[in-house]
């Protein structure tokens, strides 16, 4: 019977130099690597894991969000935060020398923030960072960090769940417990062009509340349906990562062969005859256009069962119905 592998002590995880671990959340304008920021927290922890340092802010993406009900960071709440350029340095400071420690981070955190680094970089071109390759807890298969959390009896509270704050001591917790499928990193963050006692510290927004309430989104997805054309018919597809691609596009493009139709950009402002997103919540440039121009689109997994010539449920962005409840919609 094989052994089950044990983990290896917080400082056998790190390389030699590294000053400790700096252990992040974002949250999000959406899912996708293009999306925008709306906070951040880190756990800064020695190399035995003692919490050393907590920072956390909400930014305002410059972008609509439109996932507020998930996470509780709406537009009226995010206009008062700081941009993401104005805490660059602070954050790269904060980072430097330490192992970034994140669920997810090669997929989601990683990409997202090396995005919005280079972004920042037309303002501070002297600010160089390298992320180095960190570790990501997500084990394979992937298992969200709350089902990670109660297989290792660590707690997160609805209330927590998607703060980042909450999320960052979770994982720090996680961390500290030993995780026996995490692999020593190799780099840790590296940062030049900045100095710490030159930086002025930016006017940080912590979050103080972690209700939902109060959060009314004036658009949302509707329900509408599209016709699946027959073959020579056009599809566009859009996934996740940069480049708008993902596992779930591949598997729907499969399915748009089999059914003899023709692959083209995915352009909101000249559509083809079906678009599929891997999922609604991604949030890039060419969804928002997407969204603003009302134009329907087809889940994955929705499209995957569906036959030429077929009507399937879809979805269009557009004006929620903010009507005020009758007697009937009372409790």
């Amino acid at each position: 019977m094989a052994l089950q592998p044990q983990p290896l002590p917080l400082p056998a995880l790190l390389p030699a130099g590294a000053c400790g671990f700096a252990v992040l959340d974002l949250e999000t304008t959406g899912t996708g690597q293009l999306c925008r920021i709306v906070e951040i927290a880190l756990l800064l922890l020695s190399p035995e894991g003692e919490i050393e340092r907590e920072w956390s802010t909400l930014i305002n993406p410059g972008v609509p969000i439109p996932n507020a009900a998930v996470h509780g960071i709406d537009e009226r709440l995010a206009a008062a935060a700081p941009n993401f350029l104005a805490v660059a340095p602070t954050l790269a400071a904060l980072l430097e020398g330490r192992v970034l420690v994140a669920h997810n981070l090669d997929r989601f955190d990683g990409p997202i923030l090396r995005h919005h680094y280079w972004q920042a970089s037309e303002a501070w071109p002297e600010l160089v960072l390298d992320l180095g390759d960190g570790i990501d807890t997500m084990p394979n298969p992937f298992l969200s960090l709350g089902k990670l959390c109660t297989a290792n009896g660590i707690s997160l509270s609805g209330d927590d769940a998607h703060t980042a704050l909450g999320d960052t001591r979770a994982l720090a917790s996680l961390l500290r417990y030993g995780l026996p499928h995490l692999h020593p990193s190799r780099a840790a963050v590296r940062v030049a062009g900045i100095s710490r006692p030159e930086l002025e510290p930016p006017a940080l927004l912590p979050r103080f509340t972690t209700s939902r309430e109060g959060l009314q989104q004036s658009h949302d997805w509707l329900d509408t349906t599209v016709t699946i054309p027959a073959a020579g018919g056009t599809i566009a597809l859009h996934g996740e990562d940069a480049h708008g691609w993902d596992f779930k596009v591949q598997k729907a493009l499969e399915h748009a062969t089999s059914l003899g139709l023709v692959p083209i950009a995915f352009e909101p402002d000249a559509p083809a005859d079906v678009l599929v997103v891997s999922s609604l919540f991604i949030d890039s440039p060419l969804m928002r256009r997407l969204r603003v121009a009302g134009q329907p689109v087809v889940v994955s997994k929705v499209f995957q069962e569906a036959r030429a010539g077929a009507a399937v449920a879809a979805k269009r962005w557009g004006e929620r119905s903010m009507s005020p409840a009758t007697d009937a919609d009372k409790p």
